[in-house]
């Protein structure tokens, strides 16, 4: 796996551990990895925009995890379509999916990440207090790996509801648990996240120092949608220092980017 993929996937290759490299993989073993890489292909083709392709790989995931009663790898699959429609604008298709995936994912480690996109979609329908209770489900589910990506969305959540101090805490907390887990994109997610805050605390210096770390990762990371949200969190503290011209310039540069995203 590369360091662009996403949490399910770093979850899945602890699953997939045989714990013993000499002994080959049985048949269904082999499978496993090949619904991983269908939907590793998948979540890199929806970050480059190409929402078709990623659609077809996900359906050939879920087929191949269906026909062998693979309910760790539907889950994930699930999930992924669902990120995909809800990204896509698709509300109600992405709630369908999400419901699924909860339902199977009772009793398995991909819970946690279930609880997190349906607070995801909570949030992005505007119910910030049941996207907080569900955040908080997939933060308490959560088995330790992928601590710093359930603490990212409490802080989002915490400075939409305009508490900027817990906001502040948790992002603090994530960046050093994303750090140790040598997850960088959500490390980036963490380091935007404290660059917003710290700007609107006065403190421009250390934002830009913040927001510039963000943008260097998710290039590295080769991540065009979080690079052009990089660009429009240092177009918003270029507005906070008075700096007009290169206030315009960030937003030309994330317009271009989420141009090329749409062709």
């Amino acid at each position: 796996m590369t360091k662009r993929t996403l949490p399910l996937l770093l979850l899945l290759g602890c699953i997939l551990q045989t714990g013993c490299a000499t002994v080959p993989p049985t048949p269904f073993e082999e499978q496993e990895r090949t619904i991983a890489d269908l939907n590793e292909r998948a979540l890199a083709s929806a970050e480059k925009g190409f929402t078709q392709d990623a659609d077809r790989l996900l359906q050939e995931a879920f087929r191949r995890a269906a026909a062998l009663d693979n309910q760790a790898g539907q889950v994930m699959t699930l999930l992924n379509q669902a990120r995909l429609a809800r990204r896509a604008g698709d509300p109600a298709k992405a709630n369908v999916l999400v419901e699924q995936a909860l339902q199977q994912a009772a009793a398995q480690p991909f819970y946690a990440d279930a609880a997190q996109e349906k607070a995801l979609q909570e949030l992005a329908a505007g119910r910030v207090g049941e996207a907080r209770r569900w955040a908080t489900a997939a933060d308490q589910a959560e088995p330790g790996p992928l601590k710093g990506r359930r603490l990212n969305l409490l802080a989002r959540i915490a400075l939409q509801q305009g508490d900027q101090t817990e906001a502040a805490r948790l992002s603090e907390a994530a960046l050093a648990a994303n750090q140790a887990a040598g997850l960088e994109l959500e490390r980036a997610n963490s380091l935007r996240m404290l660059g917003m805050i710290r700007g609107r605390e006065g403190l421009l210096d250390k934002a830009e120092e913040l927001l510039l770390a963000a943008l260097e990762l998710d290039r590295q990371q080769a991540t065009p949608t979080r690079i052009a949200a990089d660009l429009e969190a240092l177009a918003e503290l270029a507005g906070l220092k008075n700096e007009k011209a290169r206030q315009q310039e960030f937003l030309r540069r994330a317009r271009a980017v989420r141009q090329h995203l749409s062709q």
